[in-house]
């Protein structure tokens, strides 16, 4: 039978002896961490690889995504109205319509304080609602005259 390379202590548990195949683990990881790191800066610093261009998009580009923004509504724009001991995480301003619910809005393209006491048109995409009627989420408005 083959001896393992291990000694028994009193209690009867072996413990592995630091011999050569800890080395050799050891040497096969120093080994492996230069290898990569050495790979990745050659490969940062042989500047073969393409560039990647950067963005030139604005956001008044994704108003332009009709597909997305499908739903609409006019109405006039107004900052939403702190109340007291409500949840008012639905949305940053309303949209109030004449004789409709009033939409409660939100937009993370368009600056909706722009359009503060205006009348606008609001496309945007309309999102499950809490405690609003209506709540939407803006990509593109148009003032209305």
């Amino acid at each position: 039978m083959r001896s393992l390379n291990t000694d028994q202590d009193e209690s009867g548990v072996h413990k592995i002896k630091a011999g050569l195949n800890f080395k050799l683990l050891i040497a096969v990881l120093v080994i492996s961490v230069i290898s990569g790191v050495g790979t990745g800066y050659l490969m940062a610093s042989s500047g073969t690889g393409t560039a990647i261009p950067l963005i030139t998009k604005t956001p008044e580009h994704a108003a332009e995504d009709t597909r997305t923004f499908r739903d609409f509504a006019e109405g006039k724009v107004s900052k939403k109205p702190a109340t007291k001991g409500v949840d008012s995480s639905e949305g940053t301003h309303l949209l109030m319509r004449d004789g409709a619910t009033p939409v409660a809005l939100t937009s993370s393209v368009v600056d909706l304080s722009t359009y503060e006491n205006k009348k606008v048109k609001v496309f945007g995409e309309t999102n499950k609602a809490t405690g609003a009627g209506w709540f939407m989420d803006v990509g593109r408005v148009e003032e209305v005259q």
